[in-house]
């Protein structure tokens, strides 16, 4: 079932009313008439339809774009299964919000990152003694000492003594 929506074509970016068209769907194919000289028909693989501002709609249409603004782009957006797009205002306020969820989920990860970096270090913290020492110096070695030091008190004793 052919469906045929009557508006103005235009270039993206052109200002104006742009080209009275006839823009006609159906299933298989799109066909762009202006007046009574039919501008193009293309197949449904090589036709996209994209919603953009102001109740417009881009038509990619063989690897070329236009802009179609139908005369009653609700009617049009449903009929061709293409969303309308958001007004200008609310796209302003949508991406208010989405900057400030991003915010706060970038400070939110700079939290978590920052307590990460706390906690690695907690964890890297280790006691000025070991539990498992005695705190000072191991038995051998401060038995090797003490008899050394014996042995240079009994030779210091001999030594003054034979003086």
């Amino acid at each position: 079932m052919t469906k045929t929506f009557t508006g103005a074509v235009m270039l993206p970016g052109e200002a104006g009313n742009g080209l009275e068209a006839t823009l006609s769907l159906d299933p298989e194919r799109v066909t762009l008439t202006a007046g009574d000289s039919q501008l193009g028909s293309w197949d449904r693989a090589d036709y996209l339809i994209t919603p953009e501002s102001n109740g417009s709609f881009g038509l990619t249409l063989g690897g070329e774009t236009l802009v179609f603004r139908p005369d009653s782009p609700s009617e049009f957006s449903s009929t061709s299964a293409v969303p309308l797009a958001e007004p200008l205002a609310v796209k302003a306020e949508s991406k208010s919000k989405a900057k400030s969820k991003a915010k706060a989920k970038a400070k939110a990860q700079a939290a978590a990152n920052e307590d990460s970096y706390v906690n690695a270090a907690i964890a890297n913290i280790r006691p000025l003694s070991d539990p498992n020492d005695d705190g000072g110096l191991s038995k051998g070695f401060v038995t090797i000492m003490t008899l050394l030091a014996v042995a240079i008190c009994i030779a210091a004793f001999v030594t003054a003594a034979l003086v």
